[in-house]
């Protein structure tokens, strides 16, 4: 191949010169696709792993034959588990960053904020509609009020949570999972452990510390997500800065 004709070739297939103007005017010609706030939740919970709804499930089944069959240890025994929720909240809800596919998620139309902050979203509002239809099943074998079992269920849930997304700021790659289990484990061993060796907290003179307690966790929850959001955006800001 000449010369000459390599220069043909180059000239024909050259890359126009950079102008933002330009570009910020051909951007505004495109077709921009509408879509709402509720179709974007919707389309987010569509891509939950099947794994974290068949577990969800599974307690839930798992307070059904305990109601049944168990009644006393019914609460005790579901307490023990409602920490894999907290677990299965974070660990789905940071995937992409534990994957390393948070540059794939930064070329799609929305942030990598809103796609965390929208499956914490829904995450949360499932694990509660879970932990609410927990609640009553619970009560089984016990004169416990819906809201002492409800505190008895949550709590867990928000420690766990709580301690998840703390190590998932501190931790990255694979090693988060394994972090966030050990949470996970040592929560529910907890909780568990303080029922059987003494179940002096859980009587009802107790119940103003478990609402403050709640409340606390609560309150570290939303610093917790607070943070994780920045973190976020530090993350995609060192990524920009690598690309």
């Amino acid at each position: 191949m000449n010369h000459q004709l390599k220069r043909s070739i180059q000239k024909a297939f050259a890359a126009p010169k950079p102008d933002p103007q330009e570009k910020a005017r051909f951007l505004k010609t495109l077709p921009q696709p509408q879509i709402g706030m509720f179709r974007f939740i919707l389309v987010q919970a569509s891509y939950l792993r099947k794994a974290t709804w068949i577990l969800s499930g599974l307690i839930l089944l798992l307070a059904l034959f305990g109601a049944r069959n168990m009644r006393q240890d019914t609460l005790w025994i579901i307490s023990a588990f409602v920490p894999v929720l907290g677990l299965l909240a974070v660990t789905e809800s940071t995937r992409s960053m534990t994957y390393g596919m948070s540059e794939f998620e930064m070329s799609t139309r929305f942030s990598l904020k809103s796609v965390v902050l929208a499956r914490m979203s829904i995450l949360g509002l499932i694990h509660f509609a879970v932990i609410a239809a927990l609640t009553p099943l619970c009560r089984s074998g016990h004169d416990f009020s819906l809201l002492r079992t409800g505190m008895y269920l949550m709590v867990p849930y928000l420690l766990t949570v709580n301690f998840s997304l703390w190590i998932a700021r501190r931790v990255n790659g694979k090693e988060t999972i394994y972090g966030c289990m050990c949470a996970a484990v040592i929560v529910s061993g907890i909780h568990t452990g303080l029922h059987f060796a003494t179940g002096l907290i859980y009587q009802e003179i107790y119940t103003g510390w478990w609402i403050v307690l709640s409340g606390f966790l609560l309150i570290a929850l939303a610093h917790e997500i607070h943070c994780t959001m920045k973190r976020t955006e530090e993350y995609t800001w060192n990524l920009s800065l690598i690309g």
